[in-house]
């Protein structure tokens, strides 16, 4: 979008109200931000988390995936947990509701069905009984920067614009909205190159029994068929899971791109807004398409719509450490982790099929805490997919599991700052230690 096209304005120059002064504020209510609100809040802080939509839960809610991905190592054709601590709480959490299903495994990946009603009263309890101070419908619009601090940020809410004055911030909108901002480095994906993003959804009516007994690649020869004979899917190998409600599947089939097949730029409002509308088009045709050639799927019909697009991949903010594709397919085991995952490169930025690329059976590998530090501020942390990793090492660390296990790690150590306030750069060791002592994973659990 080119801002000036239409000429400029003279904004007034304004006063604001100061709407907080909490030691901790959490940007962005998702997997990650949910899991660092709640690790500052029982380290001791007073934290605030604004979220821009009117629940929490992010992907998880607004989106809504099949499953939670990435909690588990594949090893010999089990799993293994490789993120406990609070992404483990939410699990149990989600299982006291009924809310949650027997984890699904589809050769090296995963998932845990999941349903995205249930979460978002679960999240409100969570968040509450945690002592999280809750702001939903705001979001950012400036941010003040003085002295590699940023010492306010404003947030546009219902009755108007206000000032947040936090200690310390923890930046989980996913697209790095404070970062960017306030001024702070980062790239878009590998020169403009994005992970492709997907519109969700459900459909109700599906005889599931008579669905998941036919074998994957059987349903993507389904799916291929419909292609070959005019149907324009923009993907033929998609993920369906099913829901904890009875009749219920979950769809992750739709991609969205520029009608060049590129990776759409989707920190630009009018490009967001045609994926917004395009991804709708896409999960009409998928539907019809299951109903058609699909066996379980003759009397579907699409009961909910995520209330907005997938998006796997905008801002990767520059950090003190970058996570790279060598550390992921390598193995990596840095001894100042904070976080580990085993889940292979996934590749959403091909035409028609999705590329993965798995880590040797039974490897893993850590991240750094420098990938949660910016790199231009001494008081900014981050978390979640806009962590400072490249373009092909984010494409394994964004998936739920391993984001909560990053905000746990961010959420604490916002916290400890706190008592020396120079720099959110803080002992790592200690940092490890309080992650262990909460039920965090630093390395598989046995």
């Amino acid at each position: 979008m080119t801002a000036s096209q239409h000429g400029y304005v003279e904004a007034p120059a304004r006063t604001l109200a100061v709407l907080a002064r909490p030691d901790v504020l959490v940007v962005g209510g998702g997997a990650a931000g949910m899991a660092a609100a709640c690790a500052a809040a029982r380290e001791g802080a007073e934290v605030m988390l604004v979220e821009r939509q009117g629940y929490l839960g992010g992907t998880l809610t607004s989106v809504t995936l099949g499953g939670l991905c990435g909690g588990y190592l594949h090893q010999g054709g089990g799993i293994r947990p490789i993120v406990g601590g609070l992404y483990a709480e939410m699990v149990d959490r989600l299982k006291l509701l009924g809310a949650i299903s027997p984890t699904r495994v589809f050769g090296f990946v995963h998932g845990v069905p999941y349903d995205p009603e249930a979460l978002r009263g679960m999240a409100d309890a969570w968040l509450t009984e945690s002592g999280v101070k809750v702001l939903l419908h705001a979001f950012v619009t400036e941010v003040s920067v003085s002295e590699r601090r940023v010492r306010w940020v404003e947030v546009e809410t219902r009755a108007g614009r206000a000032a947040i004055l936090p200690t310390t911030i923890v930046d989980t909108s996913g697209d790095a909205e404070v970062v960017f901002r306030a001024g702070g480095r980062f790239s878009l994906g590998d020169k403009g190159r994005t992970q492709h993003p997907s519109q969700m959804f459900r459909m109700s009516g599906v005889d599931c029994e008579t669905f998941f007994s036919v074998p994957r690649p059987q349903v993507d020869a389904l799916l291929q068929g419909a292609l070959n004979d005019g149907e324009p899917l923009p993907r033929t190998s998609v993920a369906v899971y099913p829901n904890p409600v009875a009749g219920v599947a979950h769809l992750n089939a739709t991609r969205v791109t520029r009608a060049d097949g590129s990776s759409l730029n989707l920190t630009d409002p009018w490009e967001l807004t045609q994926a917004e509308m395009t991804g709708r088009q896409q999960a009409s045709l998928y539907a019809r398409v299951a109903r058609e050639r699909l066996p379980g799927f003759g009397e579907a019909r699409i009961v909910a719509l995520g209330a907005s697009l997938g998006i796997r991949e905008t801002r990767l903010v520059q950090g003190d450490q970058t996570l790279t594709e060598p550390d992921v397919m390598q193995a990596h085991k840095p001894a100042d982790r904070i976080a580990c995952s085993g889940w292979p490169i996934e590749d959403h930025a091909t035409q028609g099929r999705t590329v993965w690329r798995p880590l040797p059976d039974g490897e893993w590998y850590g991240i750094p805490f420098g990938c949660l530090v910016s790199s231009d501020f001494d008081n900014v942390l981050v978390a979640g997919r806009c962590l400072s990793a490249t373009h092909e090492a984010q494409a394994s660390a964004r998936v739920v599991a391993t984001c909560m296990a990053m905000g746990e790690a961010a959420g604490t150590a916002a916290t400890m700052s706190l008592s020396s306030p120079t720099s959110v750069r803080v002992d790592v060791p200690a940092l490890q230690q309080k992650l262990l002592a909460h039920g965090a994973l630093l390395e598989p659990s046995a």
